[in-house]
């Protein structure tokens, strides 16, 4: 990048933070944020997500690239495909909060799973990083920049990463902010996001052992057998046989069959039963 470009940029990123300064709400702080960061860095996609601890996701700016389906992206994502995005699950099962590239939280097998299918490969979103932030009871935050796979090599370079951890502080200014008026408004939506985390954790169990289980979300989430094998502390051929078992219980053949299958159980689960497959059957 010549150093004309490089002015260009930093003119850019302090608009952007003039345009912070003068902006009266969260909404169009985040929408500054956002398009300062993709200036930054040459991102062309990107996105800013709620998770309330007791509801549905909420997100609240998105700009989706060409092959990027809104139906997909959004609707989809809300009903309950963000259960296996790898970046919600960072900051619910490990804590974490700060910036984080994709290939930084996804598990070793993510690229062979369904859901990196249709939100990464089929969107061609060659790289993506997020911003995460925990606040006030169970919240979580998070602003994600996104680049097209056919945009040089689509991935950031390692000065384009060190220029969004830069950011980091102003980022988590603004998320802070933007929970904290989330929280005082009182906008809680009953208790769709524990109802969802609970049907992801039955789902099987009517038909599976309790390790099964485990294997099967372990699978679903992107873990390949020998991750499984070492974190669950079996051998490799043991979690051959138990997703063997697992494939023959709920009569799929592929990952990808695994993944609709339970989307399909949320369509029609009551929560009258811990395990959605159970809606299926009747």
């Amino acid at each position: 990048m010549n150093t004309t470009s490089k002015d260009s940029d930093l003119a850019q990123w302090h608009q952007c933070i003039a345009n912070l300064l003068d902006s009266e709400s969260d909404s169009e702080r985040i929408y500054e944020l956002l398009r300062g960061a993709e200036a930054l860095v040459r991102g062309n996609s990107s996105m800013a997500i709620l998770y309330p601890a007791d509801g549905p996701p909420e997100i609240t700016h998105h700009r989706l690239l060409a092959n990027e389906q809104l139906s997909t992206q959004v609707d989809r994502y809300i009903e309950g495909a963000y259960l296996f995005d790898p970046f919600y699950r960072a900051a619910v099962d490990e804590n974490k909060q700060g910036f984080y590239l994709l290939r930084e939280v996804a598990p070793d097998a993510f690229a062979q799973t369904e859901y990196f299918r249709r939100y990464y490969r089929e969107a061609n979103l060659g790289d993506e990083g997020c911003y995460l932030l925990r606040g006030e009871n169970g919240i979580i935050a998070s602003l994600s920049i996104g680049r097209a796979s056919d945009l040089g090599s689509g991935r950031f370079s390692s000065h384009e990463v060190s220029l969004l951890k830069s950011l980091l502080p102003i980022v988590e200014s603004v998320l802070r902010k933007w929970i904290y008026n989330y929280h005082r408004s009182g906008s809680q939506i009953e208790t769709f996001g524990k109802r969802l985390e609970s049907a992801l954790e039955n789902f099987g169990s009517s038909l599976l052992t309790k390790r099964e289980c485990e294997v099967l979300h372990m699978t679903m989430r992107g873990h390949s057998i020998k991750s499984m094998a070492e974190k669950l502390d079996a051998s490799v051929d043991t979690i051959k046989t138990h997703r063997k078992n697992i494939y023959s219980k709920l009569d799929v053949t592929s990952q990808s069959e695994l993944f609709y299958l339970f989307i399909s159980a949320l369509r029609h689960h009551s929560g009258t039963d811990p395990d959605p497959l159970t809606s299926l059957e009747k």
